[in-house]
């Protein structure tokens, strides 16, 4: 049966591990993805894009929303690439009150901030169009009237409590890094809580006359698609299994399938702690 895991604390980021067994791949299942519903908006989870469905679909979904219910889907497709079927995995909620930066592509690069009240007072979603005037005639007419897009030019004004997570929101952009965050709130703010985007920076020297460690930021923000949704480095790699296992008997000793060594996430990243 699925299983639907939070875990509420920063390590790195607070996420999800999702475990669907085979048996609940749609038939005739060549290969799975997994998807993730909250408020009403459905992404692609990522990591979990097009996985074998010879084995368990066992993924960490670093960007889940905080407070707020995540229902999770698997789609099953044949052989062609061709979808044969959906299978509802279940709902969770992630209880972190926290807002959460990471890098998409690596959430490993990931900070808590706190949020200023000037944050958000504008949200803006055009339409893109244009008006014409025809002559003599009073009123213009609408030219290239479009979907309504996402949030543009949101800003946001945050402040990290020390040096320390100042350089980790500094090196989530740092190259070769996307200049894109994934923004995580709880319910609040008039924003997703799954809130992917554009970044431009400013690091503010407000603080540089006082004894505070806090260092203010300043981002405008525009909402964008995920970016590369079957890459993710939170992933398990052999060399974070070989800080805790030196030997094969040792590891197969605590871990009957390799499946069961996917599912404990405290794994993850050790190589590089």
């Amino acid at each position: 049966m699925s299983t639907l895991t939070p875990f509420p604390d920063m390590a790195p980021v607070p996420r999800v591990l999702v475990d669907v067994p085979v048996v609940e791949f749609p038939a005739g299942s060549v290969t799975v993805s997994l998807s993730r519903t909250c408020e009403g908006r459905t992404m692609a989870v990522r990591g979990g894009v097009r996985r074998s469905a010879l084995s368990p679909l066992i993924v960490v979904d670093a960007e889940a929303g905080f407070q707020v219910e995540s229902s999770y889907t698997v789609v099953g497709y044949d052989a062609e690439g061709k979808i044969v079927g959906s299978w509802p995995v279940g709902t969770v909620t992630l209880n972190f009150a926290g807002t959460v930066i990471q890098q998409p592509l690596d959430p490993r690069l990931s900070v808590q901030v706190e949020r200023m009240w000037e944050t958000g007072q504008v949200l803006s979603r055009p339409t893109p169009f244009s008006l014409t005037y025809p002559q003599r005639e009073m009123l213009p007419g609408l030219v290239g009237l479009g979907p309504r897009r996402g949030l543009e030019g949101v800003e946001w004004n945050m402040v990290t409590l020390n040096h320390e997570d100042a350089d980790m929101l500094q090196a989530t952009l740092d190259p070769p890094q996307l200049p894109v965050w994934c923004i995580r709130t709880p319910p609040g703010m008039r924003i997703p809580r799954v809130f992917i985007c554009s970044v431009e920076l400013k690091e503010l020297d407000t603080y540089r006359l006082t004894d505070s460690t806090e260092v203010h930021f300043q981002a405008v923000t525009t909402e964008v698609r995920p970016p590369a949704v079957g890459i993710t480095a939170s992933v398990l790699t052999y060399a974070d299994v070989a800080v805790f296992y030196s030997t094969y008997s040792a590891l197969g000793a605590a871990y009957a399938t390799y499946s069961d060594i996917k599912r404990d996430t405290s794994l993850i990243g050790a190589a590089d702690a």
